[in-house]
């Protein structure tokens, strides 16, 4: 297979290539009949746009259909391992790099935990190393996706200045990596990534709105609507996390005050403990913390909840409050389809999210939220690697028109 790059959408065929690829990989094994009569096309044209992602290792044969009278017609699948996806992931304590095949599936990873200022040096080690160490041909690769925590300029593929990403200000993130290594690089909110995961890989279908929360150590969202990221004026939609909900509230890491994030995030379930302790509040896990003021930490807090501990489960309880009371907000202004929750936090406390749906339609508005779908996320701790994928998929599919020239 030739080196995979990207190509602009500068005639019919080319478009047409990309409907054909995208419809094969959401619903094959399908035959060239069934191809040519979803998008109104010759069957001779569909033959042709099938011969070349077939020549190009992207489409392969997958067995016979069922025969109308004459032979067989020949059904054909995407060729999973074809392409490859470097994804870079950057998060508050630290960073992961993975190989990601077309379907989604990591074939290799590696982590680390580096302070926010040294990780664009650690971001060269982690691909150099994955590069020297993967058996896999790197002429497969087709581009790498760097996903981080807002805000950043998409369009510029800078990160401007995270919270949580402290020294950080103004990088030039994809032009250094695409520079270093030649492949096309692009940058992505992390909760636009995840978002994006959920409908390329996910449960969620292509034509519902959804909002995504990503409930880690901080506190982000990402929005689908019409099967695509919705980003609003100068990329800054989407940022539930800074959603001012108690004006009189703890001051957030952007410097305002009372944001969802101060009062919902893993950030602040564990400040809220430490401030209890502080003032006598009998814990479990006061022992811990006078002896060591970085616990308690978020699964330590989840833990001795489960073993009944009362400031835990005080603690978490007030936190999905918190956070119902938020996504109520989002469903007046957004009305989505499904409300998926992933990150840490949700991940180890699920019922979270059975409270703060609770909560949400409860003060929402419309009647209509009452049918919101409120789940969690399909991938539990590899949805930002799979969403970093989902990403540059996103770009092949629907926006730049397909991978081949």
């Amino acid at each position: 297979m030739s080196a995979v790059h990207f190509t602009n959408v500068d005639s019919p065929r080319q478009f047409n290539r990309s409907l054909i690829l995208k419809e094969i990989r959401q619903n094959g094994p399908i035959t060239k009949i069934d191809l040519a009569e979803r998008y109104d096309l010759t069957f001779t044209a569909v033959g042709n746009i099938v011969f070349d992602l077939s020549e190009a290792g992207i489409v392969e044969k997958a067995g016979y259909g069922e025969s109308s009278g004459g032979r067989p017609p020949v059904l054909y699948q995407i060729k999973w391992d074809s392409v490859y996806v470097i994804a870079l992931v950057i998060g508050v304590k630290g960073m992961t790099v993975s190989l990601v095949n077309l379907k989604g599936e990591v074939r290799d990873e590696s982590t680390s935990h580096v302070e926010s200022h040294l990780f664009v040096d650690k971001a060269y080690e982690l691909i150099d190393h994955l590069l020297a160490e993967t058996p896999i041909d790197t002429q497969k690769i087709a581009g790498i996706c760097v996903t981080a925590p807002g805000p950043l300029d998409v369009t510029d593929g800078r990160l401007l200045s995270p919270p949580n990403l402290s020294g950080v200000h103004n990088l030039d993130i994809r032009e250094m990596i695409e520079k270093r290594y030649g492949w096309t690089t692009i940058l992505e909110k992390d909760a636009n990534a995840f978002a994006l995961a959920e409908q390329w890989f996910g449960h969620v279908k292509p034509n519902e709105n959804i909002l995504y929360i990503y409930n880690d150590q901080g506190l982000g969202s990402g929005m689908i609507i019409d099967s695509h990221i919705h980003r609003g004026f100068g990329n800054g939609a989407g940022e539930i996390g800074h959603m001012v909900i108690d004006i009189d509230g703890p001051k957030c890491s952007c410097g305002n005050y009372g944001c969802l994030e101060t009062l919902s995030s893993g950030i602040a379930v564990e400040r809220r403990v430490k401030e209890e302790i502080r003032r006598g509040y009998p814990s479990t896990l006061a022992h811990g913390y006078l002896h060591d003021e970085k616990e308690p930490t978020i699964d330590m807090i989840v833990k001795e909840a489960r073993q009944g501990d009362a400031l835990s489960i005080q603690v978490l309880k007030e936190a999905e409050r918190y956070l119902g009371l938020g996504i109520a907000n989002a469903i007046n202004l957004f009305s989505p389809n499904q409300i998926v929750f992933g990150g840490q936090l949700t991940r180890l406390y699920p019922e979270m999210i059975e409270g703060a749906e609770k909560v949400a339609k409860a003060r929402a508005f419309s009647p209509i939220s009452k049918k919101v779908i409120f789940t969690a996320s399909a991938f539990n701790n590899q949805s930002t690697t799979i969403g970093a994928a989902a990403v540059i998929q996103q770009k092949w599919f629907d926006e730049s028109g397909g991978i081949i020239a």
